[in-house]
């Protein structure tokens, strides 16, 4: 009881345990992380996930990228990096680490100026650029919770930082937008706690989740 307080039952996941499952996740379903134009990616499959370009006034089809995020890891309070992270965390955050590379298909066009056929489309040529940035998040949980002993856990991107990008604008940008996207990437991942139903009884979540002590913590009552 002096564990729980007033709670009956306590659940705790380790960092050590939370990077196994999404290791495990990330590489069985990699296109969570990794996206591109049909340049670079003409189909989704289990390993990469189709988006369409982005479209431009006087751009050929389009501007063709793709976006490649590697397997983040999980830091859960307090923080374990030794320094390595620019984003300080309290009780209740934790950081992700990951890298993302960037890559722009560069296109060049041109029509022959011979040709007098006004309807000939241009000739496009991709010549793919990438930049590769290491990105650490500041994070929290988020909890939905469904009923007795039925619920899930979900991450929420509240910082983004890059570091050594100048000037501070284009940090700033970069940030943002990478912000956004690693949202979006991470809003696939949903850590369940319907198994901790025990028999005829279930979790009635209480308290949490709290990230505390290199864990995820929840507290709650059957």
């Amino acid at each position: 009881m002096s564990l729980t307080q007033a709670e009956h039952v306590f659940a705790g996941v380790h960092e050590n345990g939370i990077n196994d499952l999404l290791r495990a996740l990330f590489t069985a379903r990699g296109h969570y992380l990794n996206y591109g134009t049909s340049s670079f990616v003409p189909a989704t499959t289990a390993s990469r996930t189709n988006i369409p370009p982005i479209p431009f006034p006087g751009v050929p089809g389009g501007i063709e990228y793709a976006i490649n995020f590697s397997i983040p890891k999980l830091d859960c309070f307090p923080d374990s990096s030794g320094g390595a992270s620019p984003l300080p965390i309290v009780r209740g955050q934790f950081t992700l680490h990951t890298k993302v590379r960037l890559t722009v298909g560069c296109a060049q066009w041109s029509v022959d100026d011979r040709d007098h056929n006004q309807d000939r489309k241009p000739r496009v040529v991709l010549a793919p650029i990438s930049t590769v940035l290491d990105i650490w998040a500041r994070c929290q949980p988020t909890v939905r919770y469904f009923g007795p002993g039925m619920g899930d856990i979900g991450i929420q991107v509240d910082a983004v930082e890059i570091v050594d990008i100048t000037p501070d604008s284009l940090e700033s940008v970069l940030e943002c937008v990478i912000r956004m996207m690693l949202q979006g990437a991470l809003s696939n991942v949903r850590l369940p706690f319907t198994p901790l139903t025990m028999g005829a009884f279930s979790l009635i979540l209480l308290r949490g989740p709290l990230v505390e002590d290199d864990q995820i913590k929840l507290y709650g009552d059957v």
